[in-house]
């Protein structure tokens, strides 16, 4: 109870702007105000925050149907706890009432399924979702329906299933598993991401944007036939063949268009020993030597320390916790009581160390 006291107090002046603030913990050893996040959402208000605690337990799936930014612990943890926020799905919802998800911020969770729309949701607008490891069990871990104003960013994700209809979603500065697949839009923008694994990265999409992606794929193609009328512009393909569709080197097959891109070339990253799978201990950033440095759009790197959101590093390079960035939030890292014991009326001794993760 001590940790959530005082974890608490640099969180609450930390967004003191916030209507109200909850918090949730399913652990009874560090209990909070409500034990399941949809107990908290059902108390909340458009535009509240809510805290989940780390836990060694999975809580369970919950429905937003509010305005509210949800903060967990982290997908992989680097404090003395080491406990992430676990959930198997997170769904949102709207209808034609006050329930409303839209303008909704989820950052900070291992969801080990997926984030989806329910099943009789209306669009939900303005979804932010940030530093989350999304799909661990599941693909695609992000399936949107008719939505639109949707930022994914700085996330480990097994993939991306969009609606034809999905308009103005950008995709940026994410590592896949998977694929981004569907949509049919040109405001739809994939920019600044690794591909990993085996199969297609990008699957079905028409009139995209897809720039300064590193795809580093051991089998399979980077684009399928049904990806067409798509821009591609400097991105990059380790393998040589990049789709089913003549000429089969190059991202401009079939009728895409685009240049700059990259084909047959190693990115040349400073410890990736896998490319079918991700790995906590690898490091994606660039060898000074690599021609994927300074190659993109902007001027700036291909892959995810480029662009307009790199990826933040929540520890040392190859020590574990580098891609596993915490929420941008004073959190406290070690909590240590320095009294043994303590006779009435001393004074208790706490030693606490914290640190902001910009």
């Amino acid at each position: 109870m001590k940790i959530t006291v005082a974890l608490l107090t640099l969180l609450i002046v930390s967004v003191s702007s916030f209507a109200v603030v909850r918090t949730v913990s399913n652990d009874p050893n560090n209990p909070a105000q409500y034990n399941t996040v949809q107990a908290a959402l059902n108390a909340s208000n458009h535009g509240d925050t809510i805290y989940v605690n780390g836990s060694q337990f999975y809580y369970p799936d919950f429905q937003i149907n509010r305005r509210v930014v949800l903060i967990g612990a982290g997908y992989n943890v680097s404090n003395q706890l080491n406990l992430a926020t676990q959930v198997g799905s997170i769904s949102l919802f709207k209808d034609n009432g006050v329930n409303d998800a839209s303008g909704t911020v989820i950052m900070g969770f291992f969801v080990n399924c997926r984030v989806v729309l329910a099943g009789s949701s209306l669009a939900v607008t303005n979804v932010r979702l940030t530093r989350n490891f999304i799909g661990n069990g599941c693909s695609p871990g992000v399936f949107l329906g008719t939505v639109s104003n949707w930022t994914i960013y700085n996330n480990i994700l097994r993939g991306v299933g969009l609606d034809g209809a999905s308009t103005n979603i950008i995709i940026q500065n994410n590592i896949f598993l998977s694929s981004v697949s569907g949509g049919n839009q040109s405001s739809v923008i994939v920019d600044h991401n690794v591909f990993q694994g085996n199969g297609v990265g990008i699957s079905n999409m028409r009139f995209a944007t897809i720039t300064n992606n590193i795809f580093v794929r051991t089998g399979g193609n980077c684009i399928d036939a049904g990806t067409q009328f798509n821009t591609f512009n400097n991105n990059l393909s380790i393998l040589s063949t990049v789709g089913p569709t003549a000429p089969m080197n190059s991202f401009l097959g079939g009728p895409n268009s685009g240049a700059g891109n990259l084909v047959t070339v190693d990115p040349l990253f400073e410890n990736v020993s896998n490319f079918d799978n991700y790995n906590a201990t690898f490091n994606y950033r660039l060898k000074s030597g690599s021609t994927a440095r300074n190659a993109s759009t902007d001027g700036t790197d291909l892959g995810i320390y480029g662009g307009s959101y790199p990826f933040p590093s929540g520890g040392a390079p190859g020590g574990g916790y580098d891609t596993s960035p915490l929420p941008p939030i004073p959190q406290i890292t070690s909590l240590n009581v320095l009294n043994s014991s303590l006779q009435p009326g001393a004074q208790l001794q706490v030693n606490v160390q914290a640190q902001i993760n910009n």
